[in-house]
């Protein structure tokens, strides 16, 4: 009995166990997968769910960035950008960045009269111009700063290849060297909210006039401002009191008053790590708060905030002064200083990096073979990775799409 107990146990175990075909193979988990990036830079391996930054390859004067193509293109959160950015999938993904041929133009230069004094205008009218917008600096800018900025020039590139004419002026303290107002800045005033009393106002009422009695543009075109900083804050003044069709301000909250005022569509693009005194996550907040209001009240307005983005080894060869092996080699530098994070975004802003290098500059032979205007391009595209308080390009379209059509 106990042998044929034991012969039973035996034979159940060899019938309860596991041959071969039975054991699953182990579940192969793909986090990862890779993104192609033609005519443009930020390929590479991505987890699903990271937020991936594509860039076009730079183009010249003589072009503009079209668009990306894909058959994902819908992932994208802006196509017709040159920098853009989505959410990573759980496939790869191949982007096409593509540009296109425009005329090349110079802007044109003179000294006009303005209420008081010359002013510096530099101008551009296509021929059957649909309607011309005011180009406005910053604080301590000038007419010459908006001209010839990289970042202003991508804007007025696209604003004449959509048939806009530009003009560009400066306010009455860049031109007298004066701080009028005691404010301890030169800049654009607002107030006196009027084309009589505030100088900046008459001087933008006399020139547009002075176009008018040339026959360069007619009264029927329509009128738009796009200023950058304290530029921003008076287009929305400019726009409202002159009623313009449209107005843009880049990286300023552009005041509540007008906000809960002004009758003309108002745009904003914000930097999401502004770190300018004036503006910061509070001005954000306003910008925000503001466009809120406009909308709130029935007039159209948009809010846009860059976001900040890895840098790639490429950049610094944007503007084409630079050489993309130089580009490359100041690229490698910050990241052997461990100014980089493991995925390339700068690590804090550029000022303590400018007053280490400036302490030693030969600690940075890479950086230090570059002459002066092409380390200040350097600091400034560091500046717009971090997106910090800098005009920028990333929301051209969205800017050309409000001037056409505001919210329609």
């Amino acid at each position: 009995m106990k042998y044929l107990l034991i012969v039973a146990l035996v034979l159940s175990f060899v019938s309860c166990k596991k041959t071969s075909s039975d054991i699953l193979p182990p579940v192969v988990t793909t986090d990862s997968f890779t993104v192609t990036v033609n005519n443009g830079y930020g390929g590479g391996k991505y987890k699903i769910g990271d937020t991936v930054h594509i860039f076009s390859t730079a183009y010249t004067d003589a072009q503009v960035f079209d668009k990306w193509s894909s058959s994902d293109v819908s992932l994208l959160n802006a196509f017709e950008e040159w920098h853009t950015w989505f959410i990573m999938p759980a496939k790869a993904v191949s982007f096409t960045g593509s540009v296109k041929s425009i005329t090349p133009f110079t802007l044109q230069y003179e000294m006009i009269r303005g209420r008081d004094r010359m002013k510096p205008v530099y101008y551009y009218f296509p021929a059957g111009h649909k309607g011309f917008v005011y180009l406005l600096h910053g604080t301590g800018g000038n007419a010459a700063n908006v001209a010839n900025s990289f970042e202003f020039k991508q804007l007025y590139k696209d604003l004449v290849n959509d048939n806009f004419g530009i003009i560009i002026t400066e306010a009455e303290e860049a031109t007298t060297g004066i701080d009028a107002n005691g404010d301890g800045k030169l800049r654009w005033g607002y107030s006196p909210f009027d084309s009589t009393t505030n100088v900046d106002y008459a001087n933008i009422k006399i020139i547009t006039d002075t176009f008018y009695n040339r026959g360069i543009t007619n009264r029927t075109k329509l009128r738009y401002s796009a200023g950058m900083s304290n530029g921003g804050a008076f287009s929305a003044s400019l726009s409202a009191l002159f009623k313009y069709a449209a107005g843009v301000s880049y990286c300023a909250p552009s005041g509540t008053p007008v906000a809960q005022t002004s009758t003309t569509p108002f745009q904003f693009c914000m930097a999401r790590f502004d770190n300018n005194d004036a503006v910061g996550p509070q001005g954000n907040a306003d910008a925000l708060t503001n466009s809120g209001t406009f909308t709130s009240r029935g007039i159209c307005s948009k809010y846009f905030i860059k976001e900040h983005s890895p840098l790639y080894a490429e950049r610094f060869a944007r503007r084409g002064d630079i050489t993309i092996a130089q580009s490359t080699a100041v690229f490698n530098e910050l990241k052997s200083k461990g100014y980089l994070t493991s995925k390339n975004y700068f690590i804090g802003y550029s000022d303590a990096f400018v007053a280490t290098y400036q302490s030693n500059p030969t600690a940075f032979p890479q950086l230090n073979s570059l002459n002066a205007l092409q380390k200040l391009f350097v600091v400034e595209q560091i500046d717009l990775a971090v997106s910090d308080h800098q005009m920028y390009s990333d929301y051209n379209r969205a800017t050309l799409k409000f001037l056409n059509k505001q919210c329609l």
